[in-house]
């Protein structure tokens, strides 16, 4: 059905859903798997002398963490997943990564915000969703809460 997934993963809860769920499916389909992480991109001024180059090494630190996570998902499913970072607003990234890359499905967790503060702000999964020129699969995680009957 899906032959190239791309899953945005940050390391969250929904995230950790979301990757989990994209492993599944890629493991199914025998389909090739991208995670990525978006970073924010850094202030162009800073009131420090070397504060821009210790916040690229912190996220460069936070990135190869995620990479391991990602690995270690990988492993558990007995497949590959490839790992990519790039720097933007999260939703333009992930949707012009997936038109530029061919992804025919793109698997984004459901952020945990509150209901209200979502609507008010926007969520990166709706902006996706509204703006991906491919399937999209947004995943809830419900870890510690009971499942609602059909």
């Amino acid at each position: 059905m899906f032959t190239k997934i791309l899953v945005g993963y940050d390391g969250s809860k929904g995230g950790r859903a979301a990757l989990e769920r994209a492993a599944v499916m890629a493991r199914e389909y025998n389909a090739q798997i991208t995670a990525l992480w978006v970073r924010q991109p850094l202030p162009r001024h800073a009131d420090l002398p070397g504060e821009p180059e210790g916040e690229a090494e912190a996220a460069d630190e936070y990135f190869e963490e995620r990479k391991r996570e990602v690995e270690a998902v990988a492993k558990r499913h007995g497949i590959t997943i490839a790992c990519e970072c790039r720097a933007g607003h999260a939703a333009k990234v992930i949707v012009r990564f997936a038109d530029e890359g061919g992804y025919d499905l793109i698997v984004i967790g459901h952020s945990d915000h509150p209901e209200l503060w979502g609507r008010l702000l926007g969520d990166t999964a709706d902006r996706i969703s509204d703006h991906a020129h491919c399937s999209v699969l947004i995943v809830k995680s419900h870890e510690g809460q009971p499942r609602r009957p059909n």
